[in-house]
Formats: structure tokens, C-alpha cells, sequence
């Protein structure tokens, strides 16, 4: 630790994210309480589901189907949704048996949101797919470590390789669809959600630094202004998301005035923790230093990676 200050007060931690299925349930929320960590969450991006294109191919069965490909939490919700809108059964009705059942095709995910998403569900096991099985059981922690697993793999029925179906939001990068194609796979895209920004990011970052505001103490905020402003309190901004990140910095003012970026004095000894390799490249574009980045995008990783920083 920095100080003994700190070694006696939690840590403040802003997750730029929205807590699933509440803020004290989540389990980013949770990891972080037991460990010395405050954690508060400040939602940035809302999602609007349109999943009209991913039905059909749902209710058509998953005969024409090499594998399928869900890379966030949110495609996963598209899913279930599309699910809830077909007609259920249909898949696993003595008629439709031709069709394929979902759950004989593989699943690829980065991470274990997705999955969780789906076995958390209250759909027919029929419309889930089977998550494929890794080394050591830990699924890849980025799209760019999923591609290997995919190509790697052998048909699933003897032949030559049928088609993916890869669930996506407008977001999405390009990089692993570009590759399999580059090897010779067809993927077929599903866009079932959008996220817009929120409109109410600004003020809840105010609102959170009002929550904090301490007494003017003159002489005791070292680096400060004398209006609590320098370095005691300072944590963490966890982003989750290229898309997330380029949301929330202006609202932290970046005119790369120091490493980080941050004009506003306020937020300056802050540090930067990005949950995989795609948000910390966002930055590092932009000339802005992240201080830790998970090994695995789950809630563990994150811990793992500001304990490290922190050395707790």
C-alpha cells in the first residue's frame, strides 16, 4: 500500500458498467467488498435488442450449423430473446427432430458471461448449445485467443464445414470473423442489440464525487488544491469496453495533460484497469497509461489485477 491512510479505509473502485442483477448481487460487486475495495457502479452504455433476423434461423434448427459464436453477455441476452420470441418446441417436436437440435452444436465464447447467461436462463435445454471444453477449463479471455480453438477444431459431422452463426452487437470487432474467413469458414452475423450512450453519465459522476467530498483540510491533501482534491481516496476506473472507455473520457477531460490523461486535478492519481487486451489497446492508441489489465475478463481477473497493482 501507498500509506497507512489507506491501508484503513476501502478503496474506491468505479466499475463503468451496469450491475447484472443488481449492484449489491453483482459479482464484480461482490469480489471487490471482500477485498478491500469499494466498489460503485456507473452505468454508460444501454442496450436496445432487435433479434427479428436471429429468430428464423432459430426456428429453422441448427442442422446447417458448424458452431455457435457468442463473444459478450449481451449476445448471450440476444439469444435467450430470439428464443423467446420463436416458436418453442419447434426445434424439439417429432416434426422438426430434422432440424437439429441446439443443443448438439458447440458454443464459443470468450469468458464465462455469455454461458452463464444462457444456463441461467429458463430456456429449453434443447436451445442451448454445449459449451465447447478448454485447457484447464478456462474459456479464452479475448476474441482474438477464441480463433485458434475454432479453426483447430474438427467438423462436427463428417464432411466439410458448415456454417457459424456469430451473435453481435454493432460494436463488435471484425477480428475473428476476418480470420475465419481468411481460413476458409463462412460466418454468417447476427446483429440482435445496439448500445447507445446514457445520458445521465455526467451526473452520476458528479454525484459520485460529491459523495466523497471531504471537509477542506489546507495542509493534509499532498498534490491537492486544499479543498480535498489531492492524492487520499484515489482508486480505481475499471472500463469494460472500447465503446464504454470512449463514452466515459470526456467526462474526465482528456486533454492529455498527464499520463492518464485527466486534466481535472480531481481525478489525477486514479488508476486505469481495462478488463482485456481489445480496451487496453483503445488506450494505449490514445497515449493513455493503464496501470493492470485482467488475465481473465471475469470478476477473479479484475481482482487479481488491481491486488497485484495494490500489492494487498
Amino acid at each position: 500500500m501507498n500509506d497507512e491512510n489507506q491501508m484503513t479505509r476501502p478503496i474506491p473502485v468505479i466499475l463503468f458498467k451496469t450491475p447484472s442483477p443488481s449492484s449489491s448481487l453483482d459479482p464484480y460487486s461482490q469480489s471487490l467488498s471482500s477485498k478491500s475495495y469499494q466498489p460503485t457502479f456507473i452505468p454508460v452504455l444501454e442496450e436496445t435488442y432487435d433479434t427479428s433476423s436471429l429468430v428464423p434461423s432459430l426456428e429453422g434448427g441448427s442442422e446447417h450449423w458448424e458452431g455457435v459464436i457468442i463473444t459478450s453477455r449481451r449476445g448471450a441476452e440476444g439469444w435467450v430473446r430470439a428464443v423467446t420470441q420463436s416458436r418453442i418446441g419447434t426445434v424439439a417436436s417429432p416434426k422438426g427432430k430434422k432440424k437439429g437440435r441446439w443443443d448438439e452444436v458447440p458454443l464459443f465464447t470468450v469468458g464465462n458471461a455469455s454461458s452463464d447467461r444462457l444456463s441461467e436462463s429458463s430456456m429449453p435445454p434443447e436451445y442451448i448449445p454445449h459449451a465447447v471444453g478448454y485447457e484447464g477449463d478456462v474459456p479464452p479471455k479475448s476474441a482474438v485467443h477464441l480463433i485458434p480453438h475454432i479453426i483447430d477444431r474438427l467438423p462436427r459431422l463428417e464432411g466439410t464445414y458448415k456454417k457459424y452463426l456469430f451473435v453481435r452487437g454493432d460494436k463488435s470487432t471484425e477480428v475473428l470473423q476476418d480470420e475465419l474467413r481468411n481460413s476458409g469458414r463462412i460466418v454468417e452475423e447476427f446483429m440482435v442489440y445496439r448500445t447507445t450512450p446514457r445520458l445521465d453519465i455526467g451526473e452520476n459522476i458528479n454525484k459520485f464525487r460529491e459523495s466523497r467530498r471531504p471537509r477542506p483540510q489546507p495542509k493534509s491533501d499532498e498534490d491537492g488544491d486544499g479543498k480535498g482534491n489531492g492524492q487520499e481516496g484515489k482508486g480505481w476506473l475499471c472500463f469494460f469496453s472500447p465503446s464504454g472507455a470512449e463514452v466515459v473520457l470526456p467526462h474526465l477531460k482528456n486533454p492529455k495533460d498527464d499520463e492518464h490523461g485527466f486534466e481535472d486535478v480531481y481525478w489525477k492519481g486514479w488508476k486505469i484497469f481495462v478488463i482485456g487486451e481489445t480496451t487496453k489497446k483503445y488506450f494505449e492508441e490514445r497515449g493513455i497509461k493503464v496501470d493492470a489489465v485482467a488475465e481473465r475478463p471475469n470478476p477473479q481477473g479484475l481482482m487479481d489485477a488491481v491486488r497485484g497493482y495494490d500489492s494487498i
